[in-house]
């Protein structure tokens, strides 16, 4: 015997009329003639291979499988109302987790504020940040959903991945307030940085290797003595006078009291990047587009 696809819309359409018990009453219902009804039903009872109904004196009466099928189109229209309740209800669909692999400067710049206020909106959401610095945040993204870097890398070459520019801005020379360098606000020229003592974030930080870059640029290989891991060490070894450092210029570095920056020529670029794989599900599309609302704010003060 050839067996049919059963059509899940003529499923709906029995289950409703079951629940009527009658012909008529189930087309008014559905605002259906009773000969378009009929018809729909003659194509189930096709599809099944079995009779449906017997007509009784005031309806209809199911039979075994009709009743079996019916039950079955109650449960389509019960999944089908349960769908349309989480596509209308965001919190139901925001809930799950998201992993944030990210260098220490979008850790600490960019991030902050942003995953704060999303915590607070969407508490359904598990959010774990790992730090590293963009090398090993490149190297290790499979092991996230978001992965923000600060380079200006080409993107990578595996299908699916995204490589997003979400800030561009500069790097800055910190130093302190009674550093002769700090006497003009002019501009830092590079080749007068060749013999002052400079402290360098980590091995693999996008701001180092940015520096690094334009010193070789001009020729320059400046030593690398001192070697700090975050903006907060960077910020107390300048104060302390150990040395001259590069930070970000974005508003959420700038100096604390007793520490300027200044300009440098040529103009060193820092651009903070992430890195996700297409498409992105809810939860993380939903962070991205937070963290993508906070950018303005950390624009660079002219």
């Amino acid at each position: 015997m050839t067996r049919h696809r059963i059509d899940p819309a003529l499923l709906l359409l029995w289950a409703r009329v079951t629940r009527a018990g009658n012909l008529h009453v189930a087309a008014e219902g559905l605002f259906l003639t009773q000969p378009a009804i009929s018809h729909r039903l003659k194509q189930l009872q096709e599809q099944a291979g079995e009779p449906l109904y017997r007509r009784a004196r005031h309806g209809i009466v199911p039979t075994p499988l009709g009743l079996r099928l019916a039950k079955l189109g109650e449960e389509i229209e019960l999944a089908l109302e349960e769908a349309e309740h989480l596509c209308q209800s965001t919190e139901g669909l925001l809930h799950g987790s998201v992993r944030i692999l990210a260098s220490n400067s979008n850790a600490e710049l960019l991030l902050p504020g942003a995953l704060a206020r999303f915590r607070s909106n969407h508490p359904g959401i598990h959010l774990r940040l790992t730090t590293s610095n963009s090398r090993q945040a490149r190297l290790h993204r499979d092991e996230a959903d978001l992965v923000f870097v600060e380079d200006d890398l080409p993107e990578p070459r595996e299908a699916r991945w995204v490589q997003e520019c979400l800030l561009r801005t500069r790097i800055v020379l910190l130093l302190p307030a009674q550093h002769p360098l700090a006497a003009s606000a002019a501009p830092v020229h590079l080749h007068s940085l060749q013999e002052s003592t400079l402290i360098w974030r980590e091995s693999g930080s996008g701001i180092r290797e940015a520096a690094l870059q334009a010193f070789r640029d001009l020729g320059l290989h400046p030593e690398i003595r001192f070697e700090l891991s975050g903006l907060a060490a960077i910020r107390d070894g300048v104060r302390a006078g150990l040395g001259l450092a590069f930070v970000s210029a974005t508003q959420n570095s700038e100096p604390s009291p007793g520490l300027v920056t200044r300009e440098l020529v040529p103009e060193i670029p820092h651009r903070l990047a992430v890195l996700y794989r297409d498409p992105l599900d809810r939860a993380s599309d939903t962070l991205l587009q937070h963290i993508r609302a906070a950018i303005p704010k950390l624009m660079p003060t002219e």
